[in-house]
């Protein structure tokens, strides 16, 4: 079932927000904004084909897997590259209705694609002062491009890498999940709380919160493009993904979660890539409001899985 809530983007890079806007049963707007992120948290790939034409290509291909530096640039052409071929050629079909992109109108297509590059570079973006929460976005290329250079043509599959908080049997969002650890470190008297002042999420999660809250790492946002598909993309940044898990955040488990009905994203992580299901659980999920260039939130069972590193 729908909910009556619709993103709409603002005019501007940098100064967005991303706003949810109420309706009422008849559709007549309602008069509130509500700044809100746009917090999709979904691995939502579909699975390689095995045949051998797609086996040869996949041997003579030669991706190149980059982490973004976290500059502006490089975060929109991300967002970019999300909007094409993520949000309107999943092969999911995400546009609400199950419209195509004959539905898509260009101004709406730069609404969309403001509202995620707003959204990625709050979360992944370069800031002032260190993340208490570590996140970073990692883009297949072909072999021979320039990698400092990448415009969102040129890249073939992304995948994003955060560390949230686990509670219980949910995920908290990075806003919660950063909450949750500043509420923590700040209720400690000033000793303790220097004592704690470059501590990792993982000793801060162990020592301070309750003991159903734990910290982890998640996959989320994976996508190729329409014409690198099937080539064993999504796998490779899945093991980049795990890769950068295990040596560079010192985590010993991943994390993802994926729609309860993507049969084929569910069957590439658990056939192919060994992730077992940790727990079953209700979430909303977004759909393209192509008419308005914006999202909606749809309600969605979901499937969270884990692997060991």
């Amino acid at each position: 079932m729908k909910s009556s809530l619709l993103l709409a983007a603002s005019a501007l890079f940098g100064s967005q927000t991303a706003f949810v806007s109420s309706f009422s049963t008849n559709g007549a707007a309602l008069q509130s904004k509500t700044p809100m992120k746009l917090d999709m948290f979904f691995a939502t790939e579909a699975a390689d084909d095995d045949t051998a034409a797609a086996s040869t290509t996949k041997e003579s291909m030669d991706v190149k897997l980059t982490p973004l530096d976290g500059s502006e640039s490089s975060v929109i052409n991300a967002a970019k590259f999300m909007v094409d071929s993520f949000w309107l050629q999943s092969p999911q079909n995400l546009i609400d209705g199950g419209g195509d992109l004959s539905s898509i109108s260009d101004a709406s297509k730069s609404s969309l694609t403001n509202i995620q590059a707003d959204d990625l570079l709050s979360k992944y973006g370069e800031r002032m002062g260190k993340r208490k929460l570590d996140a970073l976005i990692v883009v297949a290329s072909d072999g021979s491009s320039d990698t400092k250079s990448l415009s969102a043509d040129d890249i073939l599959g992304l995948v994003t890498i955060e560390v949230r908080l686990l509670n219980s049997n949910d995920l908290l969002s990075a806003d919660e999940s950063e909450f949750r650890l500043t509420q923590a470190v700040a209720s400690l008297g000033p000793k303790q709380r220097r004592e704690y002042k470059d501590a990792s999420v993982l000793d801060i999660a162990r020592e301070l919160l309750p003991p159903e809250v734990t910290a982890v790492c998640s996959l989320s946002n994976l996508c190729t493009s329409p014409k690198a598909r099937r080539m064993g993309i999504a796998a490779k940044l899945c093991s980049e993904a795990e890769r950068l898990t295990k040596e560079e955040l010192s985590f010993d488990e991943i994390y993802l979660r994926v729609e309860s009905e993507n049969e084929a994203a569910k069957k590439l992580y658990e056939d192919k890539l060994g992730y077992q299901c940790k727990f079953e659980a209700s979430a909303t999920a977004l759909r393209v409001d192509a008419e308005r260039g914006g999202f909606v939130e749809v309600d969605s069972d979901i499937v969270v899985m884990s692997k060991k590193l």
